[in-house]
């Protein structure tokens, strides 16, 4: 029975460390895997701001030309557009809207057509071409949108 004992004796020593060796390496695997995909979800994350930024820069210009295209029936924004009131920074990115132009296509420029409902022209409307920048200070992504935004200045009679 003693001689039974002695050779086993290395035995558990050896399949322990073994089993140790197998976990260790699982369990760096898992930290590895985790670390990559936390990574990736930050960056992911951090390029949804830049685009939300973008995306707010957009609706600033939107929100500033109903204002100014139906309120005062001024029909170029051309003259109005000043690249520092639209631009805001926050504490982890922000925007600027880089331009407003009128939209054209070939040398035709929309401007002041005329919008018509069943054939009766009801008022005008003008097509404007905006690009705006969001941007991110962490990982210093940029990105840009552009996009086409019609303005009615339609004259409602109830």
């Amino acid at each position: 029975m003693k001689y039974y004992y002695r050779k086993k004796r290395g035995f558990i020593a050896f399949v322990t460390l073994f089993l140790l060796a197998i976990f260790a390496l699982m369990g760096f695997a898992y930290w590895f895997s985790s670390r990559t995909s936390t990574d990736l979800l930050f960056i992911e994350a951090q390029r949804f701001k830049a685009r939300n930024y973008a995306q707010a820069g957009i609706e600033r210009a939107r929100i500033y030309m109903c204002n100014v295209l139906q309120l005062t029936k001024n029909s170029d924004m051309r003259t109005n557009f000043n690249k520092k009131d639209f631009e805001k920074s926050f504490e982890d990115g922000g925007y600027r809207v880089t331009s407003i132009k009128p939209f054209s296509k070939g040398n035709v420029y929309y401007l002041d057509v005329p919008h018509k409902v069943n054939g009766k022209v009801i008022g005008h409307f003008d097509m404007w071409e905006v690009t705006s920048e969001g941007y991110t200070t962490k990982t210093k992504f940029i990105v840009e949108i552009k996009t086409i935004i019609r303005i009615y200045r339609d004259n409602i009679v109830y």
